[in-house]
């Protein structure tokens, strides 16, 4: 098993990068004074997952251990896929802007962004949006578990229990539908590919088609992800992580009494995410 230092490292090292970048995205998308509402939609969509990975930083070592090494590796590689699609659209987003200055849009740059890139503005939008859905559920059974502390389920830990899973489920009902109309689109983009009235410029073409298949890629890794959420948040797996705490909370310890004397002290560490507690988004 993954040993709790490296966990904690590998999160602030997805993480970090990935703030850092959407942090340059949503400073382009706001200096863009007259933009069209998708791209303000996009700045706030930006900002809800910086929110959301903040609380993911805020998971302590204990309730990543509990969640267990898929986990783990999924949310990394759902973060990671988010962090990708905003660099690719931020240097596209530069590109559609060349021709304007001081955050005001030139005539050419408004017609572009305003018509002609529409559908990847929304894509992203839309990509975003599954990663804030995935990364508050993670951070959801994080909870969970860092409030468990007996093996007996109460009627309290059940109702908080079936708030978690229907908000699984919710995010899982939302990925597919995205994966859904995605398909769509690609399939719909690949049938008029060789027609350029239909299809736009080669470039454009291949610059619709490059994002859209990087979002389904983000998808495919966050369904994957949302399915092992959904079976951390059943009630045999919540008791398995209820002795798992109670296992870690109990420690015996070797004490020095001056040179010669020892002996042991047994002793109950409350230890949670770091002392955190989530409340309700």
């Amino acid at each position: 098993m993954t040993e709790p230092l490296s966990i904690t490292a590998s999160v602030v090292g997805i993480t970090v990068p990935a703030l850092h970048g959407m942090r340059l995205l949503s400073e382009d998308l706001q200096q863009l004074k007259e933009a069209p509402k998708t791209v303000k939609r996009l700045s706030e969509d930006v900002q809800s997952v910086e929110t959301s990975l903040k609380l993911l930083q805020v998971v302590g070592e204990r309730e990543w251990d509990l969640l267990g090494t898929s986990v783990l590796d999924e949310s990394k590689a759902t973060i990671s896929s988010c962090t990708q699609a905003c660099n690719l659209f931020r240097t596209d987003l530069q590109r559609w802007t060349r021709h304007s200055e001081g955050g005001k849009l030139a005539w050419q740059d408004r017609t572009s962004v305003g018509f002609f890139k529409q559908g990847q503005i929304k894509a992203m939008s839309e990509q975003l949006q599954n990663c804030k859905l995935s990364i508050n559920s993670v951070v959801s059974i994080a909870t969970l578990y860092s409030s468990v502390r007996h093996t007996h389920i109460t009627e309290d830990i059940r109702g908080t229990m079936s708030l978690v899973q229907a908000e699984i489920k919710g995010a899982v009902t939302t990925t597919d539908k995205q994966l859904v109309v995605l398909e769509s689109k690609l399939e719909d983009m690949n049938l008029s590919s060789d027609d350029e009235k239909v299809a736009g410029p080669k470039e454009g073409r291949a610059e619709a088609l490059q994002q859209l298949e990087e979002e389904r890629k983000a998808l495919q890794v966050s369904r994957t992800l949302l399915d092992e959420l959904l079976s951390k948040a059943q009630e045999e797996s919540v008791a398995k992580a209820a002795i798992k705490n109670q296992d870690s909370s109990t420690t015996v310890t070797n004490v020095t009494f001056g040179k010669q004397n020892s002996g042991q002290q047994a002793g109950v560490i409350n230890g949670g995410v770091h002392g955190a507690v989530f409340g309700k988004r």
